[in-house]
């Protein structure tokens, strides 16, 4: 399995030649000129404790409004009152020049194209993204050639299931990207499922309070054909904060046991990889519950990085596992991490310095 990781690493965003105009709804924004790189502070609710007493959320706990439980295997997902459907061309909802955009209460039967003119502010909260059969792009496809701040906030991304042999590229490639350099990715309190993962993001990211579970590979014959994971920063140079999520990929909420096979097509919930040279700094890691990759954590690039006080879950093969002695890796803070439960509740078992 450990292989694998490789073959991840390698795997670069899919991008898309020529892209058919969709109409574009814009929910409480206007379509703005706006070439400023200068990121914005995104506009996210307050962090409040988990009734558990985790600083990750609980299960159901987050996401859009109105959306409640559900199972892997469902069709589609309920309309929840207050929410406007779109049903784009093709499946896909595309912005071009994109200025400020803020997208409220939609329920989106698409993947989201964020072009390569699109810069400005992109904000997406209290939604559904919902990419259906047939779709072959990740959820929320980040083209842009710079100078973009995407928010995520309170919002659903779950791409539809199909049946076995069926496609949906986005049930296999992570929900969204990050971009070229002076583009930013926030996301809070996003509930991530049936995904190849939450992010593949290198730079300017930040992801707190959010949730990712079910990563869906029911419709392979060989789950080893995906290649999934979580927050994947492949070649980033950083910064990189994820603070306080709850990330399982192998979790299926539905039944609360693991996917069937899932270690074998998740290679890591939290991993790193240098591309050409390219060293990670920067990177945070704290308060999350990390469970149920082959490995919690693959750490193969990256400098001084933070790493504490987190929950390590189930896995396969072991909480963490880095590449041979030749890749350098070094730490600032490894301390407070420690082995949990399936459901997240901690033991006193420390989990060792890799």
């Amino acid at each position: 399995m450990f292989q694998s990781a490789g073959m991840h690493g390698r795997r670069k965003q899919r991008t898309l030649g020529i892209v058919a105009l969709g109409a574009l709804l814009l929910v409480g924004g206007a379509c703005m000129e706006d070439a400023s790189a200068t990121p914005s502070t995104p506009t996210t609710p307050p962090t409040t404790a988990s009734p558990s007493g985790n600083t990750f959320p609980d299960r159901w706990s987050v996401g859009a409004p109105g959306v409640g439980t559900y199972s892997q295997t469902l069709a589609h997902l309920p309309v929840p009152a207050g929410y406007t459907e779109i049903f784009p061309p093709n499946g896909e909802y595309d912005l071009y020049d994109c200025g400020t955009v803020v997208l409220d209460h939609v329920y989106i039967h698409g993947f989201i194209y964020l072009g390569t003119d699109c810069s400005g502010t992109v904000t997406i909260k209290n939604s559904i993204i919902a990419p259906p059969a047939g779709t072959n792009q990740r959820s929320i496809l980040n083209n842009s050639n710079g100078g973009l701040t995407l928010n995520i906030i309170d919002t659903t991304i779950r791409p539809e299931p199909v049946p076995f042999g069926g496609t949906n590229a986005a049930l296999t490639d992570h929900a969204t990207n990050g971009c070229a350099p002076n583009c930013y990715v926030n996301m809070n309190r996003v509930d991530v499922a049936n995904s190849g993962g939450m992010c593949l993001c290198g730079e300017n990211t930040t992801i707190e309070n959010s949730w990712l579970h079910d990563n869906y590979i029911a419709h392979l014959a060989d789950p080893s054909e995906a290649h999934t994971g979580g927050v994947f920063p492949y070649g980033g140079s950083g910064p990189v904060t994820i603070r306080n999520n709850r990330l399982e990929p192998g979790f299926n909420a539905g039944t609360g046991q693991p996917v069937n096979n899932y270690w074998q097509a998740i290679t890591a919930v939290l991993f790193t990889q240098g591309e050409g040279g390219s060293v990670l700094r920067n990177y945070v890691a704290e308060g999350n519950f990390i469970s149920l990759g082959a490995f919690d954590m693959g750490i193969e690039n990256g400098q001084g990085l933070v790493v504490r006080n987190n929950v390590f879950g189930p896995n396969h093969w072991g909480e963490t596992t880095t590449c041979s002695g030749s890749c350098g890796v070094t730490y600032a803070d490894w301390s407070g991490n420690v082995k949990g439960d399936i459901n997240g509740v901690k033991t006193a078992v420390v989990v060792p310095h890799p």
